[in-house]
């Protein structure tokens, strides 16, 4: 019987100390100082897109572009493909599971996954060179209900003249491919850029009064664009480009 019980407290010794293990583990990650490198997250209420006229399709992760400088010394490029590459991990981990959460150990391991890959020249947005493309901003179609208008230049082969690039304020990139699928735009040809390229940061790693991305240190050098909008009385101003 003594030797019953002694049993018994060693398997509840053990299971309390992989209990305390695992709880160790998690504060480890919690502190591990990845979240230094994100920015507050955009309440539900505020995550709309005043050019865009629309609400973001999800909750974006935005980096803080001077600690990421600061840490890593990336370029603007890098540090937006960081942060679109990022997203489109954890989107993609979102529709494969059942869960709308990332334990701290997930968020550390897709940061730091993420990051190699950048640095080891991964790029997602791979622009081939051309000497002009057009910026088509999807959300001033949708907004004016005009995507008949969109179908109409596919037909006449408007998407023939200059390599097409897809963007939306709103929707990420896997949203859009989805809406191209939807509207059957797939013969388009269309290249994509989604809201969750944009950052509130200049080239310099400066913090910008609006989210915006600088297609100027994106695109091939010399690079003309061309913006194509569903009236003249829209404005992109979230694309720019540097001299």
């Amino acid at each position: 019987m003594k030797f019953l019980n002694f049993l018994v407290l060693l398997l509840l010794l053990s299971c309390g100390s992989s209990g305390i293990k695992r709880e160790i583990d998690d504060q480890g990650y919690q502190t591990s100082g990845i979240e230094q490198y994100f920015l507050p997250e955009i309440p539900a209420w505020a995550n709309y897109s005043a050019a865009g006229m629309c609400f973001k399709s999800s909750s974006f992760t935005y980096f803080d572009f001077k600690k990421l400088i600061e840490s890593f010394q990336l370029s603007y490029d890098e540090m937006i493909e960081l942060q679109g590459q990022y997203n489109s991990r954890v989107e993609n981990y979102y529709r494969s599971t059942a869960t709308k959460f990332l334990k701290p150990v997930e968020q550390a391991s897709f940061f730091s996954n993420t990051l190699e890959q950048v640095r080891g020249g991964v790029r997602s947005f791979k622009i081939p060179r051309v000497d002009a493309v057009d910026i088509i901003w999807l959300d001033s179609f949708i907004h004016d209900k005009k995507i008949g208008d969109l179908k109409l230049m596919l037909k006449n082969g408007k998407f023939d003249e200059r390599l097409p690039i897809l963007f939306s304020s709103c929707f990420s990139r896997g949203a859009i491919a989805q809406w191209i699928t939807e509207n059957d735009l797939e013969d388009a040809g269309f290249y994509t850029l989604g809201a969750e390229w944009l950052a509130p940061f200049s080239v310099e790693g400066k913090p910008a009064p609006s989210l915006r991305i600088d297609l100027g240190k994106m695109l091939p050098a010399g690079t003309k664009i061309n913006f194509i909008t569903s009236g003249p009385h829209s404005v992109l101003s979230e694309v720019v480009k540097s001299p």
